[in-house]
């Protein structure tokens, strides 16, 4: 018990530290700042989810004390909860006679649900702590829109005329909720690769390497982003949440898009080609994501990596 304690203590503190840039106002930490469950993910899947918890438990506690309790609950909700939970959960196994090995792994699927489930729970506590209406949440934001464009001396579309600082205040706060969800669950997903990886170099890593070519969402996946879509048309916070969650499990089918695009080239010549252009594309000016997001609802509907996959040959390198 004594060692898993002292590396959680380590992983909160590193944790702690990459979110204490940000808050102590420095703009190069921003990128870092991303990064802050990779530590508390490491200690997840490497050691224990004990290791995870302590991490997290020590880095509020730190940043409670230095920045408040807002910023503890902050940190909580939105970084240390759900990187201990899916830390927690991407360790979870059942015996199953069918299984290789006889064991059955919490699916990579079921994770990016959950994450989604998180970053969607995340947001909307943020939502109902900050107004307890959408009328005094949209005028927050836009208060706080007017107050940036104003400390940045220039219209908020970079100086071009008939800019209206409400009118886009109204629009971030409209787009905001969506947008945080989506970002929240790009940034815990992404780290609990790198935490998975570091882990498995190390040799650490308890449960076998996926298949994540094969990833697939949970069956209702698909009708529960339709109830959610329509629930997202009404007016005011219950609206803006469903966007919130909407939006995270479109992340979800962003991923199962590449997974589908990793399992459909496999064996072709143009393989490099696709993905490479894919990926950078996505991450050059992000709206690809959408269509990429379609292929994965495709697939859903379809089952396009058994009607038109190759089925041929082992897993390339970057899909193991």
């Amino acid at each position: 018990m004594g060692p898993f304690l002292l590396i959680g203590i380590a992983a909160g503190a590193a944790s702690a530290l990459l979110v204490a840039g940000v808050a102590a106002g420095s703009v190069l930490a921003v990128p870092l700042f991303y990064l802050a469950p990779l530590p508390l993910m490491i200690g997840g899947l490497a050691f224990s989810h004990i290791s995870a918890a302590v991490g997290v438990v020590a880095a509020s506690l730190g940043l409670g004390f230095m920045y408040g309790t807002t910023f503890l609950i902050a940190y909580l909700m939105g970084i240390g909860i759900p990187a201990w939970v899916l830390a927690y959960c991407a360790l979870l196994a059942r015996q199953d006679a069918n299984a290789r090995d006889g064991i059955t792994w919490f699916p990579v699927g079921g994770l990016m649900v959950v994450g989604a489930g998180l970053a969607t729970l995340s947001v909307v506590v943020a939502l109902f702590s900050l107004a307890g209406s959408y009328e005094a949440y949209r005028d927050a934001v836009v208060q706080a829109f007017q107050a940036f464009v104003k400390i940045q001396g220039a219209s908020p579309m970079g100086g071009s005329a008939g800019a209206d600082p409400a009118a886009m205040g109204e629009t971030v706060a409209i787009i905001l909720p969506p947008t945080a969800a989506a970002l929240m669950l790009a940034t815990q997903l992404g780290c609990l690769y790198l935490a998975a990886r570091a882990a498995r170099l190390s040799g650490r890593l308890a449960r076998p390497w996926p298949d994540l070519a094969a990833t697939r969402l949970p069956s209702a996946t698909s009708l529960a982003l339709a109830v959610l879509i329509a629930i997202a048309m009404m007016p005011g916070l219950v609206g803006l949440s469903a966007a919130a969650a909407g939006a995270a499990l479109i992340v979800c089918y962003t991923a199962v898009g590449f997974a589908v695009l990793h399992f459909l080239t496999r064996g072709r010549a143009a393989r490099p080609f696709i993905l490479t252009g894919a990926w950078v594309l996505t991450l050059a000016i992000g709206w690809p994501a959408l269509v990429v997001a379609l292929l994965g609802v495709a697939d859903a509907m379809f089952d396009l990596r058994r009607r038109i996959g190759t089925g041929g040959g082992p897993p390339a390198a970057n899909d193991r």
